[in-house]
């Protein structure tokens, strides 16, 4: 019996050992797995991000066509990133009934839009959220003259909304809930839902407050409008990519996290260079002075570095994407002020 104790002993550390080494191997095949979509972006020489036409804060066309807006930006970074950069971010105009086949088809290579983190379009459209680039929630918006300050004076209301989309699954059921009634004008295309609620065909128009504020302020009249102040959801916006490419999920989720670690770290599009000669090791490996982690993802050391040069930390972004809007940031304050926007460590 004295001698089976040791003999035991000896045999459990051996099966601990392969099994660690098993799992250290799978681990290392996975890292090494190529992604495909990554491969075919290079082959490309141009990245096609999906999003909306004319939806500002998010994403807009200027008068030079120009591309501008949080969504725009996000699909720049991770042109940077990948390509080296940023001008090699295509946008290719989805609505919410395209956008999803537009990504299942492999006609773009990620998808923003404005779009919700939410459970099937995960579970059933093959899908996976990759990262947050904005937390909204969705509001009203209604002419001043409807004499309207809430939202519960909406019901038996037509109310302007996307088919197939949150807003409209959130709107039937918050009205549900509270045991009112509208009457729904569903319209796919953004720009003629816009002009049907302008030409008075809908009392409200419902989206994300963000947009709602957007649209509001650029019209001529904006204080002939009101946007209620209940907001009836809390919604995480950003990047979705197609469920089986695991390589370019870290890749898109990651270069998300970098914009946000920036701002964390204190390192800027304008002082970049400094940040290199810094001793933490956070930034050095940010930046990509030091350590794997661009690496292990397929990139180059400095991929990091080459979006933040390209659009600077999140904080750049906001003041340049959103804040002219008049809108603050909220939620997406970074966590040690009492918001949502943070980056795990990047090591």
């Amino acid at each position: 019996m004295a001698d089976l104790v040791p003999f035991l002993a000896r045999l459990t550390g051996r099966i601990g050992a392969a099994v660690l080494g098993l799992a250290l191997g799978l681990s290392a095949a996975r890292a090494a797995e190529p992604s495909a979509t990554l491969a075919a972006v290079k082959a490309r020489g141009v990245l096609v991000c999906g999003m909306q036409g004319d939806n500002p804060p998010f994403s807009a066309p200027d008068g030079k066509g120009e591309w501008h807006g949080m969504d725009v930006t996000s699909c720049r970074a991770l042109a940077a990133a990948v390509l080296g950069d940023p001008d090699r971010a295509q946008i290719r105009v989805v609505t919410g009934m395209t956008r999803f086949p537009a990504l299942q088809s492999g006609e773009v290579d990620v998808l923003f839009g404005s779009t919700t983190w939410v459970t099937t379009r995960e579970t059933s459209l093959g899908l996976s959220f990759a990262a947050t680039n904005y937390y909204s929630g969705q509001g009203f918006l209604v002419r001043k003259s409807l004499g309207v300050s809430h939202v519960k004076q909406l019901d038996g209301a037509s109310i302007c909304v996307p088919p197939g989309s949150t807003t409209e699954l959130i709107l039937q059921d918050w009205f549900r809930q509270n045991r009112l009634t509208f009457r729904p004008v569903i319209i796919d295309d953004p720009n003629q839902i816009q002009a049907t609620f302008l030409s008075g065909r809908c009392d409200a128009y419902t989206r994300d407050m963000t947009g709602l504020s957007g649209f509001r302020a650029r019209q001529g009249n904006p204080d002939e409008f009101v946007v209620l102040p209940e907001v009836i959801s809390m919604e995480p916006l950003g990047a979705f990519v197609r469920k089986g490419d695991v390589g370019w999920f870290d890749i898109v989720r990651w270069t998300q996290f970098a914009l946000v670690a920036a701002e964390q770290l204190g390192v800027s599009s304008r002082n970049i260079d400094e940040a290199m000669k810094s001793a933490s090791p956070d930034v050095r490996r940010l930046l990509g002075v030091e350590g794997e982690v661009g690496p292990s993802m397929g990139l180059g050391k400095d991929w990091a570095a080459k979006a933040i040069r390209a659009v600077g930390n999140y904080g750049e972004a906001w003041e340049r994407d959103i804040r002219p809007m008049g809108l603050e940031r909220g939620l997406n304050r970074l966590w040690d002020q009492g918001g949502l926007q943070f980056s795990p460590p990047l090591r």
